[in-house]
């Protein structure tokens, strides 16, 4: 019966581990809109924030130049511009 049960344990601790496909960086900047929803996942929790994915798909957004960040500082940018004239 121990025997069964440690087998068992192994079994579904190797299925559950070893379920989820690692995307690199490069697949990451080629899916931004599902690099974000992905992202929303790892902040709140639904997914292991230290998995290689999370780590791939921030990886991926950090080096995006069509980010929120960069888009609010081109704004920004373009409204000090502009009243400069």
């Amino acid at each position: 019966m121990k025997k069964l049960l440690s087998i068992f344990i192994i079994t579904t601790t190797f299925l559950l581990v070893g379920c989820e496909k690692n995307y690199t960086v490069e697949y990451w900047n080629s899916h931004k809109e599902e690099r974000n929803v992905y992202l929303k996942k790892c902040r709140n929790g639904d997914i292991n924030r230290d998995s290689q994915n999370c780590e791939n798909a921030r990886i991926s957004l950090s080096k995006d130049p069509t980010t929120d960040f960069f888009q609010n500082l081109h704004d920004t940018l373009k409204e000090k511009l502009k009243d400069r004239k």
